[in-house]
């Protein structure tokens, strides 16, 4: 059976679908009341200060960086279908082919399992796919005949966003 796996990835004359699944379009938390208050004092704070150095176009382009965050945060993604064939993945309704991708990495973001698809196309540089977490192994197996996974290290954007989450927590944690 091993073979016949191996086997769809050399035929290309035929697409062969190797793994099909449904999922949301991208990660999804909704935030509660008090991030947005938290968020919003914030914002105004250093609107305040903006306003004293005259940085109006400033303010104005973090007001709307808030306003289309609130609008991911509360709209919810719909459902696409993924699939990965012998000849490309599908991402939706958009196709790459396999000489585009790079690498792939595992990640959880938000509450969502994700398998990110590193591109040689400058947009989009990633595929983040949602996928389930009993699927993992399945998707490894067949993204790893074809593209190497590499291990994700976090940059220094991600290591500043994960301290101040911690610093300042936005919303109210279990215990």
């Amino acid at each position: 059976m091993e073979n016949n796996k191996n086997d769809a990835f050399l035929d290309l004359n035929e697409e062969k679908t190797l793994f099909e699944w449904e999922a949301p379009a991208r990660s999804f938390q909704k935030r509660n009341k008090d991030f947005w208050i938290t968020a919003i004092a914030i914002l105004v704070l250093f609107s305040v200060v903006l306003f004293f150095i005259e940085e109006f176009f400033l303010i104005v382009a973090l007001i709307s960086v808030l306003f289309l965050y609130y609008v991911l945060s509360t709209v919810p993604p719909q459902n696409i279908k993924n699939k990965i064939t012998n000849r490309y993945i599908y991402f939706g309704e958009t196709k790459y082919n396999w000489d585009d991708l790079e690498s792939f990495y595992f990640k959880k973001i938000m509450s969502s399992d994700m398998v990110l698809i590193e591109t040689k196309l400058r947009i989009p540089r990633e595929l983040p796919m949602v996928i389930n977490i009993e699927d993992q192994e399945k998707i490894k197996k067949i993204l790893l005949k074809k593209i190497p996974m590499i291990e994700y290290t976090p940059n220094f954007v991600d290591k500043l966003t994960k301290w101040g989450g911690k610093m300042f927590p936005s919303e109210k944690r279990e215990k």
